[in-house]
């Protein structure tokens, strides 16, 4: 090649590679500038130079800067799910303790309208089996918007949208608050007042599960408690913080079962719709768990099965180490009620199993029992459940710390004359455990769904209760799910006879229960076919009182075999064995814990749940005056709906109260109150507070005999009559009165006269209405001032009816019907009212009234100048009343 081609080549070569470098600076600038051209997506600029908090699970939850953002997959829109509560920490357990739900979950759905989320409150209160029905129903029950988020941003994918979710957290949302509807401090009438400090609360942990998600909430109040008339606590800053739960509901609903209301379960309600001829259909569904054979073949055979989810209870670690192994076999008891209907293991009690990262008991797919450092003295067992079909998806037992207190007064109160071993002011570690082992199991049966049965002890003969052979089989009653106690007829000897003084851990009625609620049907097509069986189930028991559900009477006390703290079917009998030993344990306490109880804080508080004990008696008795037993009945069952107490035990009551009055001298415990500081004699209160609910039951006396068939019915005048027989027996005998039997004369003179009004204007006063049916007697307030009371704490079984959620122990007082309630009170099936006007009169009692008051003049007249000068003195004052109001 010459020199000229080479060089030529070489320039071209030169050239092209100067070319080539400045095509590639060109590429690469061109690309430096595509790159700062390029814009960030709205979901990388949302979390752009943020430190962020990111969990995964059912939803994704992104936590920053006091923020959060919920990713929700457009798979999620419109799915059920719950939306509920759980006090993680609070500034003081007066107003709630950690772990409770203060309410029931809302039903609720994420829907998208254009640019804008929506969290809705599903209502399924209506519901309907014909297709052609169900797009109405839908417009009719559309779900209500809670709050709408704005749209963020679109994940990488376009599967989900971003929300922030904050302010919804941030806000004091009345359907979710933290204050407890059965707080401590709410007693007697007291109310919160409370100011929302937003500007101190703030977003806490965040968590996500496969199945459900939760945002914790910290939210700060200033909150007043008051009533009428004081504050209780004014400007007090409390804090708590609140888990805020999605759960995810199944995406197959659970076939529901028909409830019944002669059987005690928890349910829930709505109304069908049909193109039937009839109106709506009221639908009750039982509250229960999803439990299912996983071997149907094996089940079938008659072979014990596993379930293929088993119920699960995790016992908190916070427990004292004595406590564990009997929370655990309070749960664990209900396995053989499950093993009769064909599971093994269908109920257990685990760990917290704090070496599983898994594990958090804020997850919703875990039920727990939680331990509350709380001085309210009482537990509670309630559940979450599919608002669709009453599946139960989770469920709490709470123990408060001071029910240790609560089971060892039981216990030493009641049993203590019978048993040496619990005459002490502290119990040993196995019998304080079989307390808390009792209360555990109780509770237990609220989470699966079982309601009080309150007739569980009626239906025992009560000299059965002093029997080795009866106690050691049944205990003090047939159902768990009563409030029996402690075998208080027992007396002193009966245990080394080898008489059972506590309760059974399951009773007959109980297995029944279960049986009923959770025998798989596997027969049946549907609810509805399902019905006969389970109606037939309860019909073939009817006519034994040993099944007999006696539902809890919360507003006005009709019937006697079915109240609370109760032993025996005969209340006269069983309170003259309680009472006898109410005696021996005042007698006795002393010499059995003094030196262990040197300030007398033990005897002094045993001495006010003596008193309340001893209320509880006679109002046990009360009851049976002018009494009538309710039933819930089909057609075909064998007891009827309502039966009136016979005249007999009508009168043996009567008489057993009257005779209280004036021998109560021992409850005033003068060689131990000598030692106290100075108080009023209690008896001489109570015997007023008797007579006057004696007196007060002549209403219910008319309203039994108008209602029985029976024509020896007790009637009204023979009721008064019975009264002046007893109270003047020695006026007529011309003896010389002791000083409560002038007292007694006096109270019913004074009775008589109110309750008539003659001693006002002629006899033109009103007569006694129904509504005083309800009254009971109450503990004299200087003993309530000085008993757990004071807490303020009501009855946690009562909040049932509310709630279908339990809870505090019931002190057999009568509860006020609220002012908002209609005047006639409805008894219907499910629901908790007898259906009387509460004003209702029935009868006009006044010349009954007159009629006495003229029979009293004309004796005391006859016996004016009979026994001492200080009884004739009494009659002359009693001639005196009566002469000013006959005037």
């Amino acid at each position: 090649m010459n020199k000229s081609i080479r060089i030529s080549f070489l320039l071209v070569a030169a050239l092209a590679l100067g070319s080539g470098d400045t095509v590639f600076a060109r590429k690469k600038k061109a690309a430096a500038k595509d790159k700062e051209t390029k814009k960030e997506t709205p979901y990388e600029k949302l979390f752009k130079g943020k430190a962020c908090e990111t969990v995964k699970g059912l939803l994704t939850i992104h936590k920053t800067d006091n923020k959060v953002y919920f990713e929700i997959p457009f798979n999620l829109l419109n799915k059920d799910m719950l939306l509920g509560s759980t006090i993680s920490e609070t500034t003081s357990n007066w107003f709630g303790s950690v772990g409770e739900k203060p309410t029931d979950p809302l039903h609720v759905v994420f829907t998208r309208t254009d640019s804008i989320i929506s969290l809705r409150q599903v209502n399924t209160s209506y519901e309907t089996d014909v297709e052609s029905l169900r797009q109405r129903i839908a417009e009719s029950t559309r779900p209500a918007v809670m709050h709408n988020f704005g749209i963020q941003a679109y994940n990488p994918d376009s599967t989900a949208v971003v929300v922030d979710v904050s302010e919804f957290f941030l806000a004091d949302n009345e359907q979710m608050p933290p204050f407890s509807p059965y707080a401590p401090i709410l007693g007697g009438g007291r109310w919160i007042v409370k100011e929302f400090k937003k500007d101190k609360s703030q977003l806490g942990k965040v968590k996500a599960f496969d199945d459900n998600v939760s945002v914790q909430s910290s939210l700060s109040y200033e909150v007043n408690v008051r009533d009428g008339r004081y504050y209780y606590i004014y400007k007090l800053p409390f804090t708590a913080v609140l888990t805020r739960s999605f759960v995810l509901l199944p995406e197959e609903p659970m076939r529901p079962r028909f409830a019944d209301p002669r059987i005690g379960i928890f349910y829930s309600n709505k109304s069908a719709f049909s193109h039937e001829n009839k109106g709506i259909e009221p639908r009750y569904y039982a509250n229960r768990w999803r439990l299912e054979p996983a071997d149907e073949i094996a089940f079938r055979q008659g072979r014990l099965v596993e379930p293929k989810q088993p119920i699960v209870f995790y016992v908190d670690n916070a427990f004292p180490e004595s406590w564990k192994k009997y929370i655990r076999a309070g749960v664990e008891e209900w396995q053989k009620a499950f093993e009769e209907i064909g599971f093994r293991n269908a109920i257990v009690a685990k760990e917290f199993p704090m070496d599983d990262p898994a594990f958090d008991p804020d997850n919703l797919k875990y039920s727990c029992v939680r331990y509350s450092p709380s001085p309210v003295a009482n537990a509670m067992g309630p559940s979450w459940t599919d608002p669709r079909t009453g599946e139960i998806l989770n469920a709490s037992v709470y123990l408060y710390h001071n029910l240790v207190k609560l089971v060892q007064d039981w216990r030493f109160l009641q049993t203590s004359p019978a048993d040496a071993d619990v005459r002490k002011v502290m119990f040993d570690e196995e019998t304080l455990g079989e307390c808390i082992c009792y209360v555990v199991a109780h509770e237990v049966g609220h989470c699966l769904a079982l309601m009080h049965n309150m007739s569980g002890s009626a239906a025992i003969p009560t000299d059965s209760l002093r029997s080795p052979s009866f106690t050691g089989k049944y205990g003090t009653t047939y159902s768990i799910m009563d409030y029996a106690r402690n075998n208080y007829v027992a007396q002193p000897g009966d245990k080394e006879r080898g008489v059972k003084l506590t309760p059974p851990r399951l009773g007959v009625y109980d297995l029944y229960a279960i049986k009923w609620l959770y025998s798989p049907l596997l027969d049946a097509k549907s609810a509805k076919e399902e019905v006969p069986t389970l109606n037939q189930w309860i019909t073939e028991k009817s006519g034994d009182p040993v099944y007999r559900y006696g539902k809890q009477q919360i507003f006005a006390r009709f019937d006697p075999s079915s109240v609370e703290e109760d032993l025996g079917d005969d209340a006269m009998k069983s309170s003259a064995y309680g009472v006898k030993n109410l005696k021996y344990v005042l007698d006795n306490m002393s010499d059995w814990v003094g030196k262990d109880d040197p300030d007398y804080t033990f005897r002094q508080g045993m001495y006010n749940e003596i008193v309340y004990q001893y209320v509880r008696y006679v109002n046990h008795v009360l009851l049976n005056i002018g009494g009538l037993y309710l039933n819930e009945r089909y057609d075909g069952d064998e007891l009827p709906s309502f039966a009136v107490v016979p005249k007999e035990k009508q009168q043996r009551a009567l008489r057993f109260l009257l005779e209280q009055i004036g021998n109560m001298d021992w409850l005033n415990a003068a060689k131990m109150q000598a030692q106290w500081p100075l108080m009023s004699n209690i008896s001489s209160e109570l015997e007023d507070k008797i007579f006057g609910a004696v007196m007060s039951r002549l209403a219910s006396v008319a309203l039994s005999a108008v209602k029985d068939e029976n024509p020896e019915t007790y009637t009204p005048r023979e009721f008064l009559a019975d009264v002046q027989d007893f109270v003047f027996a020695p006026t007529k005998k011309g003896k010389t009165l002791t000083v409560p039997e002038k007292n007694l004369q006096m109270k019913l003179l004074s009775n008589v006269m109110l309750f008539s009004g003659v001693a006002k204007k002629g006899i033109s006063g009103d007569p006694l209405s129904v509504a005083s049916v309800s009254r009971m007697i109450e503990a004299p307030e200087c003993v309530k001032a000085l008993s757990r009371e004071r807490y303020g704490v009501l009855p946690a079984e009562w909040l049932g009816m509310f709630t279908n959620q339990e809870t505090v122990e019931a002190c057999g007082e009568a509860v006020p019907v609220p002012e908002s309630l209609p005047k006639y009170l409805e008894r219907q099936g499910f629901g908790y009212w007898v259906n009387v006007n509460s004003n209702m009169v029935v009868e006009p009692l006044d010349h009954l009234y007159f009629d006495m008051l003229k029979r009293i003049q004309v004796l005391v007249k006859s016996k004016a100048n009979t026994g001492s000068e200080d009884t004739r003195q009494h009659y002359r004052l009693l001639l005196y009343k009566l002469e000013q109001a006959f005037k």
